[in-house]
């Protein structure tokens, strides 16, 4: 397990607490694709982010994801991840669990994660969709 991103303190007793010799922390990484391109899942449970740009980019590396609501649209429940509810642990653990004891979904859903980038998300669907905007907003004026 590779840890990316600040610990916060209150997390730091947890960690130490359940510590194991295959966990790995990272730190801020501006190369992040480097670590997700190497992963099997990506875990992305936000309890406040709106539309997570992580969440995108671990999709365009063909990572289903276990996420929150909260980490915004890019994972449908059940075909390119796991929707659980923000703070559940339990269901996070079961996630997790899930695709530990199915490798046939995980590689279900690395097809499907990478497929939904490429037809929805790529930089150019998101300059279309920004300048549809413009435009809508000047028609207003």
């Amino acid at each position: 397990m590779w840890l990316l991103g600040s610990i916060h303190e209150e997390a730091k007793p947890h960690l130490k607490k359940f510590w194991r010799g295959n966990i790995r922390t990272i730190g801020f990484a501006r190369d992040v694709e480097k670590y997700l391109s190497q992963a099997t899942i990506h875990i992305f449970p936000s309890q406040l982010e709106g539309s997570a740009k992580v969440t995108y980019e671990a999709a365009a590396c063909g990572l289903p994801q276990v996420v929150t609501r909260e980490s915004g649209d890019v994972v449908r429940d059940g075909v390119e991840g796991i929707i659980v509810r923000p703070g559940d642990v339990n269901a996070i653990a079961g996630a997790i669990e899930h695709f530990y004891q199915h490798p046939r979904i995980v590689s279900e859903m690395s097809i499907a994660a990478r497929k939904r980038v490429v037809e929805n998300f790529t930089w150019d669907h998101f300059r279309e969709r920004l300048l549809g905007a413009y435009e809508m907003a000047t028609q207003m004026l």
